[in-house]
């Protein structure tokens, strides 16, 4: 495993580069994000992703997010409605993860077999130039069922089996995202986090 530091303005091109390496040879890289951090692998890349829920212990049968780095890609991996796309213009980058009907460029392993795929397109620099490359798996870095750890030290100890941990400081906000189905009109929260909830935007919006 190698940890390099890494800060979140201005964050160095060799270490980015170096993070897009790992994750194109098929590893794995602890990386922040807006809310806390995240476990990414290239998403098209199948074994990467097989591999990822072997070190997270998560079942094959969960979906995983994916971030995007920007809001016009959203479309190459999704089919977005029209008015989910001025939403998402409206709330993106941001904290949030907008679940949206996946097309043919999404492998099953990352739906889990749904129809569906959770996207994400971060207010976070680190994040938004690595994905800028390939679509970035958007879990959370912990073990299934533990939850996710503030302090990095802790995450690196658990997930002793990555390859690459990009080191931005611990968490000082461990808000997830929040999620939003934007297969359906109006839009429904699946999970409130981190940010704000404009109900002129979700208009109708409410909780599970």
């Amino acid at each position: 495993m190698l940890i390099r530091k890494i800060t979140r303005k201005n964050p160095s091109p060799d270490v980015l580069e170096e993070a897009i390496s790992v994750m194109e040879g098929g590893g794995i890289v602890i990386y922040p994000t807006d809310t806390i951090y995240g476990l990414g692998v290239n998403a098209l890349d199948e074994d990467a992703v097989r591999r990822l829920f072997r070190v997270k212990g998560r079942s094959p049968h969960k979906p995983v997010s994916i971030c995007v780095s920007r809001v016009d890609e959203i479309p190459r991996f999704s089919r977005p409605s029209g008015d989910a796309m001025e939403l998402m213009e409206r709330i993106l980058p941001g904290p949030y993860t907008v679940v949206l009907e996946r097309n043919e460029l999404i492998p099953d392993v990352i739906t889990g077999g749904s129809s569906r795929v959770g996207i994400r397109v971060p207010d976070d620099e680190i994040c938004r130039r690595i994905a800028a490359r390939f679509p970035v798996t958007a879990t959370s870095a912990n073990i299934s069922g533990k939850p996710p750890s503030p302090r990095l030290e802790e995450i690196v100890r658990d997930l002793d089996a990555v390859d690459l941990v990009l080191d931005a400081g611990d968490c000082l906000d461990m808000e997830p995202s929040t999620v939003i189905d934007l297969t359906v009109n109006p839009p429904r929260v699946l999970r409130r986090g981190k940010g704000p909830l404009d109900p002129v935007l979700l208009r109708g919006a409410g909780d599970v």
